[in-house]
C-alpha cells in the first residue's frame, strides 16, 4: 500500500561525534582512520537529498491527473539518482573503511576488543543504511507512493464517470420534458424527478460547481410556476442553464 514517501534518518551510530566518543582513547593510537571524513561526507549527501521531491503523493496537487502522476515519477526518479545514489555511494565507502578499521583494530594487541567491535558495528550500520537506500527498499516505495495515488485517482475517475452517466440521463429526460410541459402539473412532475434528480448529482461533479447556484434556485420549490402561463417561460429559463451545463461537460468530455 503506497503513502508519503517517510525520511530515513542517519542513525547515530554513523556520526563523527559517537565515533569519536565511542572508538576508545587507546584505539586513537592507531592513526587516523578516515572513518570521520567518512562519516562527513555521508551526513554531507544525505542532506543534499530533497525528500519532497522523492514523494510523488506530496507534490500531487488535488486535482490530479495520471498524466501529472507520470511527470511526478519521473522527476522522483531524477532526484533518487541525483542524491541518493551518491549518498549510497558514500555508505559503501564507509562500510568498507570501517570494516577494514575492525581487522586493522583486531590485529594491534593494544587496542581493546571493544574498539575493534565498534567499527564493525558501524560497518553493519553502514551496510543496512546503503540496502535501506537500494532501489529494492527505497526505489520500490517511491513505486509504491505513485501506485497508491494512481488508484485512487482512477477509482475516483471511475465514481465520477458513473455519476456524470446518471446526470446525463437526467438532463436528456428533463430536455425532453421541458419542451412539452405546460401545466403546472407538468412542470411539477418533471421538477419531482428530473430536476431534483439533477441537484443530486450536480454536487458531485465539482468541474460543474459554477451551475451549483442556478441549480439551487431552479430546484427550490419557489421555481415552480404558480401559473400555467408561467410554465412556458420557466421551461425557457432551466433549458438555458441546461444548455450551458451540456455544452460545458462536452468540452470535458
Amino acid at each position: 500500500m503506497g503513502g508519503p514517501l517517510k525520511r530515513i534518518d542517519i542513525p547515530d551510530i554513523l556520526t563523527q561525534k559517537d565515533w569519536d566518543k565511542k572508538k576508545g582513547a587507546i584505539a586513537k593510537i592507531a592513526g587516523k582512520t578516515g572513518i570521520g571524513d567518512a562519516m562527513k561526507a555521508v551526513d554531507k549527501a544525505h542532506g543534499a537529498i530533497d525528500w519532497k521531491k522523492l514523494s510523488v503523493s506530496v507534490n500531487a496537487p488535488s486535482n490530479a491527473t495520471l498524466d501529472d502522476l507520470d511527470s511526478l515519477l519521473d522527476e522522483a526518479r531524477a532526484e533518487y539518482k541525483r542524491s541518493v545514489e551518491p549518498l549510497r555511494t558514500q555508505l559503501q565507502k564507509l562500510r568498507d573503511l570501517a570494516e577494514a578499521t575492525a581487522k586493522k583494530f583486531k590485529s594491534n594487541k593494544l587496542i581493546p576488543k571493544d574498539s575493534a567491535a565498534h567499527a564493525e558495528k558501524v560497518a553493519k550500520a553502514a551496510d543496512q543504511l546503503f540496502v535501506a537506500f537500494n532501489q529494492s527498499s527505497l526505489g520500490d516505495k517511491i513505486v509504491d507512493d505513485y501506485e497508491g495515488m494512481k488508484d485512487a485517482i482512477e477509482k475516483a475517475d471511475k465514481v465520477r464517470a458513473k455519476g456524470r452517466e446518471i446526470l446525463e440521463k437526467y438532463m436528456l429526460s428533463l430536455a425532453k420534458k421541458l419542451k412539452t410541459a405546460k401545466t403546472v402539473g407538468d412542470y411539477q412532475d418533471l421538477w419531482k424527478e428530473d430536476i431534483r434528480g439533477v441537484g443530486t448529482q450536480l454536487p458531485k461533479m465539482p468541474e460543474l460547481k459554477a451551475f451549483l447556484k442556478d441549480w439551487r434556485n431552479i430546484s427550490s420549490q419557489d421555481g415552480i410556476p404558480e401559473t400555467d402561463e408561467d410554465v412556458k417561460s420557466r421551461c425557457k429559463e432551466v433549458m438555458a442553464v441546461l444548455a450551458r451545463m451540456d455544452k460545458q461537460m462536452k468540452a470535458m468530455a
